[in-house]
């Protein structure tokens, strides 16, 4: 049975039930990672169920999300995909996330010990975007076309007509 899982939730009664969730949201919600696309269109989907283990609560799952984002070689729009699975542990503070092994994923609760769905995956979709975005070599990038002037020869041009030195100006000195 799959269940859609709350906009705020306590992930320790969650994870009583053995129950798989999931969860689908526009990316225009996820403002930090609106910032990064070249438009926010389009919705993120994630199945995932709790677990316990250790006196700790995880969450494991599927993150899908199909996104715009401006290719730096060619400065059009591409298409990228997000299709990872995750894995993450919940930790009632920053103390408390530092002090898990480094294994371990954290995701900080709020004082209440809830997150907000948003919360919980704007980072790992902002995780899986690509440092450099660019369109793969066989998706036919162009890139842009931008005039090229040889400099060289203008230099040569110029410096064949008028050779000047740093101490032409000297020349003119009066020194009276």
């Amino acid at each position: 049975m799959v269940k859609a899982t709350p906009i705020r939730f306590n992930p320790d009664l969650l994870a009583r039930e053995a129950v798989q969730y999931q969860a689908e949201l526009p990316l225009a919600q996820f403002t930090r990672l609106a910032d990064l696309l070249h438009e926010p269109a389009g919705g993120m989907q994630a199945v995932f169920r709790f677990s316990k283990r250790k006196k700790m609560v995880f969450i494991a799952g599927r993150l899908q999300a199909n996104c715009t984002l401006l290719c730096q070689r060619c400065l059009e729009p591409m298409q990228y995909e997000i299709d990872e699975p995750f894995e993450l542990v919940f930790a009632v503070d920053e103390l408390a996330a530092k002090a898990m092994p480094e294994a371990y994923d954290p995701v900080i609760l709020d004082e209440n010990g809830q997150i907000h769905v948003v919360d919980l995956f704007e980072d790992e979709l902002i995780l899986h975007l690509p440092t450099v975005a660019r369109h793969a070599e066989s998706d036919g990038c162009k890139l842009q076309e931008f005039a090229y002037r040889d400099t060289k020869s203008d230099v040569a041009e110029n410096s064949e007509s008028e050779k000047r030195t740093p101490f032409d100006v000297l020349k003119n000195l009066d020194l009276n």
